[in-house]
């Protein structure tokens, strides 16, 4: 019988999904119009392959959530489910802070996995301080891989981020969670 390992899933943004599909929606629905009203010349088709790459781009790889174990990271877009199994000098990082709201305030970005020279967005969204930890304690069993990709020196999130899961369907909630 296997034995289930522990995970935590962590939530992008609305903004970031929703962003990013209506425009890309738009930008392949201006191509195709153009392609439609102006024939196959050189800028429509341009407009139009742009327009359609950029919308695929949106729908196979923007992560909507990523699910960690302490063997590596799936991260969940629209059309794919993409699994990262953490190697010899992966890491995990902060992308850069963002300006919230009208009051300014910097906090850190969300997760990204470096491997290489590359980086994979696993999250837009700063997480919250229950959900860090319970992000270290997935990552810190003993000779796993998880346990050297350097989740333990993250910068902590402030203990007022609300849960990434906040807006979501009732599943994605932890069983700690309250019930309203």
């Amino acid at each position: 019988m296997t034995e289930s390992r522990p995970t935590i899933t962590l939530h992008s943004t609305w903004r970031l999904l929703l962003g990013s599909w209506v425009s890309a929606g738009m930008l392949a629905t201006a191509g195709t119009w153009a392609v439609a009203m102006g024939g196959f010349r050189f800028i429509p088709v341009v407009v139009f392959l742009v327009g359609w790459g950029v919308l695929a781009i949106v729908l196979f790889d923007m992560p909507m959530a990523s699910t960690f174990d302490d063997h590596g990271v799936v991260r969940r877009a629209p059309l794919r489910k993409h699994r990262l199994d953490f190697r010899d000098g992966d890491q995990l990082t902060r992308t850069r802070p963002s300006v919230i709201g009208i009051a300014r305030s910097l906090e850190h970005g969300g997760l990204a996995l470096r491997r290489g020279r590359r980086k994979y967005l696993l999250v837009d969204r700063l997480e919250s301080l229950a959900e860090y930890e319970a992000l270290l304690d997935v990552m810190d069993a003993d000779g796993t891989p998880g346990s050297e990709v350097g989740a333990d020196v993250l910068p902590m999130p402030n203990e007022k981020i609300p849960p990434t899961w906040l807006y979501r369907r009732r599943h994605w909630r932890p069983e700690s969670a309250e019930r309203r």
